[in-house]
């Protein structure tokens, strides 16, 4: 059996007023560059996922949310087998009204808000990273459900 590796990547799918949701374009000289994605990134030693996701999201796109304007979602698991790699995302939403991301270009290119039935079908031609669909879905069934 070959060995993965297992890494922890909180995220954050943040939708505005009218449900469309953000995402962000990763810059080409990172690893899956050009595709797009939810905001979220790697769990720091000692931090808690929730914690994390805040953290990533501020860094990611300028959004300072407290942990209570954040809704848990669920947590998924995206095998990667080209990196021998198992991704575990606890995944978190919210919804923020008019604001605009700021992006650092050495994480991500690009920006913007999408519907759902055009992330399904950016998914569909590889142009995000996977899984995006399926927790956008999920995290829309909890927004509508608050």
């Amino acid at each position: 059996m070959k060995k993965i590796k297992m890494h922890v990547v909180p995220c954050i799918v943040v939708f505005d007023k009218s449900g469309i949701v953000l995402l962000l374009k990763r810059t080409k000289s990172k690893r899956n560059g050009g595709r797009w994605e939810i905001p979220g990134g790697s769990l720091r030693y000692g931090e808690s996922p929730r914690r994390g996701a805040l953290r990533e999201l501020r860094e990611e796109t300028g959004f300072k949310l407290s942990p209570f304007d954040i809704k848990s979602v669920d947590t998924f698991g995206m095998l990667y087998p080209e990196m021998k790699m198992e991704f575990i995302i606890p995944l978190y939403t919210a919804v923020i009204n008019g604001a605009e991301p700021v992006i650092r270009p050495e994480e991500h290119d690009d920006w913007g808000w999408f519907t759902i039935d055009q992330v399904k079908e950016m998914e569909l031609k590889d142009e995000t990273m996977k899984g995006a669909y399926s927790m956008i879905k999920a995290a829309k069934k909890v927004i509508n459900n608050n």
